[in-house]
C-alpha cells in the first residue's frame, strides 16, 4: 500500500466513524458538535488547559455515543497513543484528589469535547478532541488526511508513584529519550544544545493557532498563562526565542551516528502517535539532517526542564516545569501544516 492510499484509507475510515458518531447524536447535541469548516476562527482555536471549550463533551453523551466518539479517536491514533489519551483523561480524577476535591467541575474525565468541522467525507472537513492535556486536530481534504497537527499530549501529575515504582507515567518516553540524547553529548555539543539555564514555564508558542515568524516566551500566551512568564529575565527570553527560519540548538549535522539514532528515536516518539501508515507519511516529510535539538533548564530528574526539536516543517516543544517538575506538556506542530495551513491560505485569499 502506498503512503497516499494508506492516508486516503484512514481518512475514509475517519469519515465513516465521524458520521456514525454524529448520526448517533440527538439534534441538540449535533448543534453543539457540528461547525462549518470555514469557521476558521473556531477550527484553529485550540487549548490544552481548561477553558470554555466548544463542542460536545463526553459527559453529555450516553455510553453508546461515547463508544462512537472513542472509535474515531482510536482509529486516528496508534494503539499506545490512544492508551496515553485515555490515561491522561483518567488522571483528571487523580488531579482532582490532589487539589483537594475542587468544588467546581473543571477536573472531570468527561470534560473532553468533540467537534466536527464540515460534513465528514466532504471535500474539506476536520475534527477535534480537546480538553485538559489532550488536543487532537485532524484536517481532511480531497479524501486525503492533509494534516494531523497540532497534536498535543500532556499529564498532571506526570508521574504517580508507589515508593520507587512509577504506577502511571503516560508521557515518560517523551522525557526519557530526550534525556538519553542530552546525556550522549560531549562538552562542545552541549554548549550548542543547551540554549538557556532556565526553562520557560510553558511552551514558547503557547496555543497560538498558527506559528508566527518569530516570538518570545510568553508573547503569545493567553492571560491565564502569561503571568507564568513574568519571572523570566529578558536575556533568558531572548535565548529561548523561537525563530522559524533560524532554529536554535545543536544541529543533526554535528551529531555522530549513535546520537543521530537517538534523535531519530525522539522524532519517532511524536510521529508514532499516529497509526503506522500515517506515521510513515509524516516521517517521510521530515528532513532529519536539518533538525536541531535544544534543551533549557535543569539536567537532573525533577528539575524544571524544556526541549525543542526544530527543522523544516517539523516542530516539537516539551516542558516539565510546573508542580515540582511533575507536569508535562508535549506538542508536535508544523509551522507550514498546522490545520492544513495551505488550505487556510487558499480560503483566506478566496474570501478576501
Amino acid at each position: 500500500m502506498t503512503a497516499t492510499s494508506a492516508s486516503a484509507e484512514i481518512a475514509a475510515r475517519m469519515a465513516e466513524a465521524a458520521s456514525g458518531w454524529l448520526g448517533a447524536l440527538a439534534p441538540e447535541q449535533r448543534r453543539k458538535a457540528a461547525f462549518e469548516f470555514d469557521d476558521v476562527a473556531e477550527r484553529t482555536s485550540w487549548a490544552y488547559f481548561p477553558r470554555n471549550h466548544q463542542g460536545l463533551p463526553l459527559l453529555e453523551m450516553d455510553p453508546a455515543q461515547q463508544k462512537h466518539a472513542h472509535a474515531l479517536v482510536a482509529l486516528s491514533l496508534s494503539q499506545h497513543a490512544y492508551g496515553k489519551v485515555t490515561t491522561i483523561m483518567g488522571l483528571e480524577s487523580v488531579l482532582n484528589d490532589i487539589e483537594g476535591r475542587r468544588a467546581d467541575a473543571v477536573r472531570d474525565p468527561g470534560r473532553y469535547f468533540m467537534s466536527v468541522f464540515g460534513p465528514p467525507g466532504g471535500e474539506r472537513w476536520g475534527w477535534r478532541l480537546e480538553g485538559h492535556h489532550v488536543c487532537l486536530n485532524f484536517t481532511i481534504a480531497g479524501g486525503d488526511l492533509v494534516s494531523p497537527l497540532p497534536l498535543f499530549l500532556g499529564a498532571n501529575p506526570a508521574e504517580v508513584r508507589h515508593g520507587d515504582v512509577a504506577i502511571i507515567r503516560p508521557c515518560g518516553e517523551e522525557e526519557d529519550v530526550a534525556r538519553d540524547l542530552l546525556a550522549s553529548l560531549d562538552a562542545d555539543q552541549r554548549r550548542d544544545a543547551i540554549i538557556c539555564d532556565r526553562a520557560p514555564p510553558d511552551f514558547v508558542l503557547s496555543n497560538a493557532p498558527l506559528a508566527p515568524t518569530t516570538c518570545l516566551p510568553g508573547e503569545l500566551a493567553p492571560p491565564l498563562l502569561a503571568r507564568l512568564f513574568d519571572n523570566l529575565r529578558p536575556d533568558d527570553k531572548e535565548a529561548l526565542r523561537l525563530d522559524i527560519a533560524a532554529p536554535r540548538g545543536l544541529p543533526a549535522a554535528r551529531m555522530h551516528a549513535a546520537q543521530r539514532d537517538l534523535l531519530r528515536r525522539l522524532i519517532d516518539v511524536y510521529t508514532d502517535r499516529l497509526p503506522e501508515p500515517l506515521a510513515a507519511v509524516e516521517r517521510s516529510r521530515i528532513n532529519e539532517d536539518a533538525a536541531y535539538f535544544a534543551w533549557a533548564g535543569g539536567e537532573r530528574l525533577r528539575q524544571p526542564h524544556y526541549y525543542r526539536l526544530h527543522g523544516p516543517s517539523f516542530l516539537v516543544e516539551y516542558d516539565n516545569t510546573q508542580d515540582g517538575a511533575n507536569h508535562v506538556h508535549a506538542v508536535w506542530r508544523s509551522p507550514d501544516r498546522d490545520f492544513a495551513r495551505d488550505l487556510l491560505r487558499l480560503h483566506l485569499s478566496a474570501a478576501h
